[in-house]
């Protein structure tokens, strides 16, 4: 049976960004009523912890990906609407939720900085604003075991994927101050959220790590085989840590800040 792609992404971070929505909803500190969207929503992490948060609410997820939205999501909880669309274009009217919160996707949109004036737009003064993204360069530790080993043992190719993967528009808790605080709002804080990632075995560490990202997936199946094994097996060596296979916990770190609309 083919996986969907929220098969895919559920396996590689479904799991995870549903444990980071949790410490993440607790930082924004949204209001308990009222109407909340989640801009960028994926599989729904953020959405459905959000809807069990506060039941008495309206939850509206929103993602480009017509297949992210599932059926299964909408019949999690009763409180959650979905829909698709555009992050720097929302299809919503002015003031027309109390909160507007984004998990993981400032580093993957072209304009960070429309997103952040789109989730203003819609939100009525006095409302919060709160966005996230993962610590890529310092805080993946899943990914830097294989983009380490790729980078010594394949040259410029792996050192130019590394490169790729961690040139991020956010790579600290300043720059989301920074794009808070250009966008026009106030009461601006900022965080560093951390979770962690189990994995079973190195099996279940691997279909992780191919589903994380389409950059890595692409440049390991574009490798000879000898070079792919060899990439492999050093990933292995890491993640074993000199013991035999079996479960591994490995610490992630997300970067998080919140605001106030202003009146």
């Amino acid at each position: 049976m083919n996986n969907t792609i929220a098969d895919t992404y559920e396996i590689a971070m479904g799991r995870w960004s549903r444990r980071l929505s949790r410490s993440f909803l607790d930082f924004a500190a949204a209001p308990s009523c009222g109407a909340f969207v989640d801009v960028g929503c994926g599989t729904g992490s953020l959405t459905l912890a959000a809807a069990n948060r506060y039941p008495d609410a309206r939850i509206v997820g929103i993602d480009l990906i017509p297949d992210y939205l599932t059926d299964t999501l909408r019949d999690e909880a009763p409180n959650i609407e979905l829909k698709a669309g555009d992050a720097e274009n929302l299809p919503f009217e002015a003031n027309s939720f109390d909160s507007a919160f984004s998990q993981l996707l400032l580093n993957d949109v072209e304009n960070p900085a429309k997103v952040t004036g789109e989730m203003m737009r819609v939100t009525k003064p006095n409302g919060q604003i709160a966005g996230s993204v993962w610590d890529r360069s310092g805080g993946l530790t899943f990914i830097r075991l294989f983009l380490d080993a790729a980078a010594v043992l394949a040259g410029i190719e792996g050192e130019k994927l590394r490169s790729e993967i961690f040139d991020v528009p956010f790579k600290d808790e300043d720059g989301l101050y920074d794009l808070w605080s250009d966008t026009g709002l106030q009461e601006i804080d900022t965080t560093t959220i951390a979770v962690r990632m189990d994995f079973i075995d190195f099996d279940d560490y691997w279909q992780s790590l191919m589903g994380s990202h389409s950059l890595i997936r692409s440049f390991f199946n574009r490798q000879y085989a000898e070079m792919a094994y060899d990439i492999q097996q050093a990933t292995r060596l890491a993640y074993l840590g000199g013991k035999t296979d079996g479960r591994r916990s490995f610490v992630a770190s997300a970067m998080a800040v919140r605001g106030v609309v202003p009146t």
